[in-house]
């Protein structure tokens, strides 16, 4: 028994042929089946199996990576992985420059039907069979020695599965808990999916340090965005501070030009002062209306005294000092101006702030970000401010002395201001953008968690996970010594051993027609050799049905010791070329009850199977014939959730499920509706063509498809349907191209396919669309 669940098998493959990637899951069931069609890379990836094959009977693989990668790859290299969950059972790493191939395999014994087998071991020879086989496998005995090994085995093997059973529950338990329940992650999370017992213990060999983040803060983060407003109030953006409204530069100038003072009275200066604004909008009026009339208490102006009053003012204002001075109030009003906006700045910068506090708790990444209120960059633009309007005030009283600048520098101020605005609205952004993608972040925190969970289950669990790696290797220290034992037991021929098991599959296949005289190793027909040789004699299906016999056979010369028959692992690519339905069943059949005991007996007799002493072996069937797949699926040779499709869209490959019947009509008819829809025609579309007009032709009028050409006739004279489609209008003449169609008329062949299709069979079209769809 295994003390470790199996996980499932996966296979990946980079620039094979015309795999360019793929990244395929199978099952974790000992029997996959993967259906593909012509061109797709199934050979390929056969030949890469054949290759694991072949380095691990320690044959020369030298020619892999010529054989192997894709002409598209840039750099010349390819690889290729079977794995089963984190475990490589075989890999292959190519390069083209110097051919050079770096191979792996790992406690598995690869054998694969293909056609390098039947040409390498059966057709070169011309079906006559190499009976040079002198390799003995160990086989087990009624030796009291290894009955007790055997025994101490199982224990061990008791010990560390009820073990690692009872930390895996621990563990799922855990999982469920904390990460489910408390961490609200859905269970379809990809990295949710991928924690397991089996995956801890490869990932953590030495005990881990703590994190630097607990799970418990991780789900009071998640708690925390759980908690964002529905509509919450965002920290809005700040505008700078202008920064051109005050020419300092000028301000410099004018402060440090003297002006000599009016000849006007002080008594006349100290009243325009007083009321400057008053005194010089009137002096205005009066000089350019030309008054004779005050234009406030409307006297008369005109008599000497009051003229000479007022054309001092009038004088005044027209003098240099006045407009120094009405420049540096100029500057003075700007500067209170410029105070002015500091007030909404400075309420908006603290709203702002207050914002930001408010909604940065509810986001674990922004949480430790801080934004400023801007208070000590505004005094100190208030304080050089104030600074300035002083030193004006004092110039505008001393005009003839030269004064300057002070030190405080009012453009470095709201420079500094203006740096802590762009600042504050870059962080308001950046928190407004996490808010509103606060679904990226719960991702993010959720695979964090799940990280963390792991790396805390095996703090907290250490002395187990040390305690059932105790056991494990205990029970490989039996293993080992069981397998020395057994290669000091008595031992059986691997010849008497092919032809037993080779003599069973012909008659199971043949009957008495082909008998194999084990003693000379040779074929015979009835109890006559063939004089022809089994080469001639042999008809193609026949040939097909004996190498997979002797495939079988075969697996005997592949181990050493009777627990090696464990380590099989069996690909059967296509193995039912040219046969008939009786032969394909026979196969099918054949697949579903072959068994092998653990004394290396391999039998067809479904009775024998208990998955203990006899079980069925790995296998993976790979196949283009959707006659044999549907057998296959139909007779349970694999499980219904075992059968795959490969799948490519030009550029990647994967697998996807395919537990159904599969129609050749149903494929092609898919085919055609992508390419109508906007996929690249290929070398098959054609053929597709052809073959659903002529389905649809036979089922739907059989009575005007005597031939295609009957039937294209029929569409385009009783139907009305006018067929542009050069390739059509060829299949109706009877003819082919010359050349293979251009893209363009492919693609409508393809369309004006659909529109027969969509006339006699929508309900086919709406399946397909259906499929799509979902």
């Amino acid at each position: 028994m295994n003390t470790v669940p199996k996980p499932k098998f996966s296979v990946s493959a980079r620039y094979l042929g015309p795999v360019f990637t793929l990244d395929g899951e199978l099952t974790k069931s000992n029997q996959n089946l993967v259906f593909a069609r012509n061109g797709i890379g199934k050979s390929f990836l056969s030949r890469a199996f054949r290759y694991l094959d072949l380095y691990g009977q320690q044959e020369d693989v030298s020619g892999a990576a010529l054989n192997l990668v894709s002409d598209e790859s840039t750099d010349g290299s390819g690889s290729f992985a079977f794995s089963r969950g984190t475990t490589a059972m075989g890999t292959l790493d190519l390069q083209k420059a110097g051919d050079a191939v770096t191979a792996t395999v790992n406690d598995t014994i690869f054998h694969v039907f293909s056609e390098d087998f039947v040409q390498e071991e059966l057709r070169e020879r011309k079906y006559e069979l190499d009976g040079e086989i002198e390799n003995q496998i160990a086989v087990d005995s009624e030796n009291i020695k290894l009955d007790d090994a055997k025994k101490v085995l199982e224990e061990a093997r008791a010990k560390a599965s009820e073990a690692y059973n009872t930390l895996d529950g621990k563990f799922t338990a855990a999982k469920e808990s904390e990460l489910h329940e408390k961490a609200g992650i859905n269970k379809q999370l990809k990295e949710y999916k991928a924690l397991s017992l089996e995956k801890l213990l490869e990932t953590f060999q030495e005990k881990p340090e703590a994190p630097k983040q607990s799970l418990t803060d991780i789900i009071r983060d998640l708690d925390s965005l759980k908690a964002i407003p529905a509509e919450p109030a965002y920290p809005g953006q700040i505008e700078p501070i202008a920064t051109n409204d005050v020419d300092l530069d000028a301000l410099a100038v004018s402060l440090e030009r003297p002006t000599s003072p009016s000849s006007v009275s002080d008594a006349i200066k100290k009243k325009i002062d007083a009321h400057h604004g008053f005194y010089e909008e009137g002096a205005k009026i009066i000089r350019d209306e030309h008054r004779t009339v005050c234009p406030f208490c409307e006297q008369g102006i005109t008599d000497p005294d009051p003229k000479a009053v007022i054309d001092a003012y009038i004088e005044y204002f027209e003098d240099e000092e006045e407009k120094h001075k009405a420049e540096l109030r100029d500057f003075f009003r700007k500067l209170r101006q410029k105070e002015a906006q500091l007030d909404p700045t400075a309420t908006q910068l603290a709203r702002q702030k207050s914002r930001y506090d408010a909604l940065k708790r509810h986001v674990p990444s922004k949480k430790d970000t801080e934004v400023s209120d801007g208070a000590d960059a505004l005094k100190s633009v208030r304080e050089a401010i104030t600074a300035i309007k002083s030193v004006i005030e004092q110039k505008a009283s001393a005009l003839g002395t030269a004064a300057a600048l002070p030190a405080e520098n009012l453009s470095a101020c709201i420079a500094a201001i203006n740096k802590a605005i762009g600042e504050n609205n870059e962080k308001a952004e950046a928190l407004n953008l996490a808010v509103e993608k606060a679904d990226e972040e719960r991702k993010i925190l959720q695979r964090k968690a799940c990280a963390v969970f792991e790396r805390e289950f095996a703090i907290g669990n250490w002395p187990d996970i040390e305690n059932l790696r105790g056991l494990h290797a205990d029970v490989v220290l039996k293993q080992n010594a069981l397998g020395e034992l057994e290669k000091a037991s008595p031992s059986a021929q691997a010849r008497d051993r092919v032809a037993e098991t080779f003599e069973l599959l012909l008659k199971e296949f043949f009957a008495d027609k082909y008998v194999f005289d084990k003693t000379r190793f040779v074929l015979k027909r009835g109890q006559q050799e063939m004089a022809r040789g089994p080469h001639r004699t042999l008809s193609d299906g026949e040939k097909t049905a004996i190498s997979f016999c002797y495939f079988i056979a075969c697996t005997h010369k592949k181990v050493a010791t009777g627990s090696d028959y464990k380590k099989l692992f069996l690909v059967f690519d296509d193995p039912i070329t040219s046969m008939s339905y009786d032969f394909v069943f026979a196969i099918a059949q054949t697949l579903k009850n072959l068994n092998i005991s653990d004394q290396g007996e391999i039998s067809i007799n479904p009775g024998k199977i208990d998955g203990k002493k006899c079980w069925r072996p790995e296998l993976l069937l790979l196949t283009h014939s959707s006659y044999f797949f549907n057998i296959s699926l139909t007779n349970r040779v694999v499980d219904d959730n075992a059968a795959f499709v490969l799948h490519t869209d030009g550029k990647s490959h994967s697998l996807a499920r395919l537990n159904k019947y599969i129609a050749p009509f149903q494929e092609q008819l898919v085919d055609i509706h992508e390419v109508a829809n906007g996929k690249d025609p290929d070398h098959r579309t054609a053929n597709s063509v052809r073959s659903v007009l002529e389905a649809i032709g036979r089922f739907c009028r059989p009575d005007k498809s005597d031939s295609l050409t009957d039937f294209v006739k029929h569409l385009a004279g009783e139907e009305g349907m006018t067929l542009k489609s050069v390739l059509i209008n060829s299949l109706c003449h009877g003819t082919y191209y010359d050349e293979a169609p251009p893209p363009d008329d492919l693609v409508l062949a393809c369309r004006e396919t659909l529109v027969v299709v969509e006339r006699y069979a929508v309900g086919q079209l709406e399946l397909i669309k259906k499929a799509a769809r979902a």
